[in-house]
Formats: structure tokens, C-alpha cells, sequence
């Protein structure tokens, strides 16, 4: 991934400022055309030649750029965001039963104007809250023991609800998984985003949460709307997130997943066929 990324970076400092300069040599070169090409013809050819050997050049490097770079960008950002982040959070909430937690964030929900229903079956699948606002969705499970399989199933009815039954086109929802105890490949999702549709225009993100530890695994250090609705609901604090709520430790899974992402290339992600996690 690291050479990969180097590619990308290198090429986009020559196309940035190559776009930039041919734009202005263009854009300069038709407003004083009229005068060249009434001094000279041959000139005013030449100068003609120039813009449009520019314009391929430039469609050339930006095609190139997007075809190979464009569609992997955004999945590599977020790859990078979970190995920088803290392993996990703190939560500032009292209750130490989860559920009592659980509790808690259906009051909060209802005190700020969320539409809140408990008890909720999807696709056989049972969520104890779930709350929805404008275009924030909340989703909340309270599994004893979590594991990867709980995770995927319960994401499973999380798109299921909010693309197929709700026909929602963008939004931001946030699964929130409260458990007694996580398993570590359990844990090792829990930095996921899941964006659904080609424009990325809604956002899935995860995150766990054990009311006995206090503590949270989830993409804290993206700024984003799931990251907010983390941090304001089941951390309970404010963005930016203070030092005080961050846990220092880095996870197994995390170098796990920097090994993993050394064998990334551009044609099987391109194939469906390279998976991070």
C-alpha cells in the first residue's frame, strides 16, 4: 500500500500543477488570440497547436490519474485513518450494565428530537433501540458475547433496513454493538466503514462498546458525521475528542492489517477480489 500510495502522490504533483498552468496558458491565450492571430498567422497556429496538444496531455494524465487511483482513494484514506487511530476509547457514562447503558442512549435519543423504537426485529435480527433523525441513523444491539459473524449478520439488516425497507439514498448510521465481552476478531472490525451506493452517499460505521470496562472501539480519529455521533452519544463528550477519552494502546489487529494491506494492488481491488478485513 505504502508504494502505491507514493504512485498516487507523485503523479497528482505532476498533474496539479500541470492542469493549473495549462488552464492559465489557455484561458490567457483566448483573450488575446484576436491580436496574435491579426499579427501573425502563423503564430496564432502555433500558439492554436500548443492548447490543443495541453488538453490531450491533460486528459490523458487525469484519465490515467482516476482510472487507476480514483476508485481506491477513499478506501485507502479510511485503510490509513484505523492503523493512525487509538485502539480504543473511553466512555464518560456511568452505567456499567450494559442494559442500563443501553438505557441511557434511548433517553438521550428522545431528549434530542430522535424517532425511537425498541425492541425492533430485522430480517430476524433484534435491535433493543434504534433512532432515527433527518439523515442519522442509530442501530443498537446488546450481545453478551460478540463476535465477527454477530457483526456481519447484524450490518447485513442494517442495509437491508435503511436501502431496501426505509429507501434511504444518504445518511450517516452508526451500528452500536453493546456487549460484556468482544472477541478480537470482533474487535478487529470495529474500525469498519461501510459506504453504500456509487456515490458513497450513505456511511455505515461501527462501534463497540463494553459499559464494564468503558471501553469503545471504533474510527475516532476520521472527522466525519459518524464520528460525532459517536462521540456525543455513546462516548458522551464533544469533538475534537480529549486526550482524557483516548486509550494509547495499539491493537493486535491493527498490525495485522498493515501486513495485509502490503499485499494491496490496484487490479484486485478493481476485481472485488482484495479484502482488508
Amino acid at each position: 500500500m505504502r508504494e502505491f500510495r507514493k504512485k498516487q502522490k507523485k503523479l497528482y504533483k505532476i498533474m496539479k500543477p500541470l492542469v493549473i498552468i495549462s488552464a492559465i496558458f489557455i484561458f490567457a491565450y483566448i483573450g488575446v488570440e484576436p491580436f496574435v492571430a491579426s499579427w501573425n498567422n502563423v503564430a496564432a497556429m502555433v500558439f492554436s497547436y500548443v492548447c490543443d496538444i495541453l488538453v490531450v496531455i491533460n486528459m490523458i494524465i487525469i484519465f490515467t490519474y482516476y482510472s487507476k487511483y480514483g476508485k481506491s482513494d477513499s478506501f485507502l484514506s479510511v485503510i490509513e485513518y484505523e492503523l493512525s487511530d487509538n485502539g480504543f476509547y473511553f466512555t464518560s457514562r456511568e452505567e456499567q450494565d450494559e442494559e442500563a447503558f443501553v438505557e441511557s442512549l434511548k433517553k438521550d435519543f428522545i431528549s434530542d428530537g430522535y424517532k425511537t423504537d425498541t425492541g425492533v426485529e430485522i430480517n430476524d435480527f433484534d435491535f433493543e433501540v434504534t433512532a432515527f433523525k433527518k439523515k442519522e441513523f442509530f442501530y443498537v444491539a446488546n450481545i453478551k458475547e460478540l463476535s465477527r459473524n454477530d457483526i456481519l449478520a447484524y450490518l447485513d439488516s442494517v442495509i437491508t433496513d435503511i436501502t431496501v425497507i426505509n429507501l434511504k439514498k444518504s445518511g450517516n448510521a452508526v451500528l452500536c454493538f453493546v456487549t460484556d465481552n468482544a472477541e478480537e476478531d470482533a474487535i478487529a472490525l470495529s474500525k469498519m466503514i461501510t459506504p453504500l451506493g456509487k456515490k458513497e452517499r450513505i456511511k455505515i460505521a461501527l462501534c463497540i462498546v463494553e459499559p464494564n470496562s468503558k471501553k469503545c472501539y471504533f474510527l475516532g480519529n476520521m472527522l466525519s458525521k459518524c464520528q460525532q455521533m459517536v462521540a456525543n452519544y455513546i462516548l458522551r463528550c464533544d469533538i475534537p475528542i480529549s486526550d482524557k477519552y483516548k486509550g494509547d494502546k495499539r491493537l493486535p489487529f491493527q498490525d495485522r492489517l498493515e501486513e495485509r494491506m502490503k499485499d494491496f494492488n490496484i487490479k484486485d481491488f478493481k476485481n472485488g477480489t482484495f479484502y482488508a478485513h
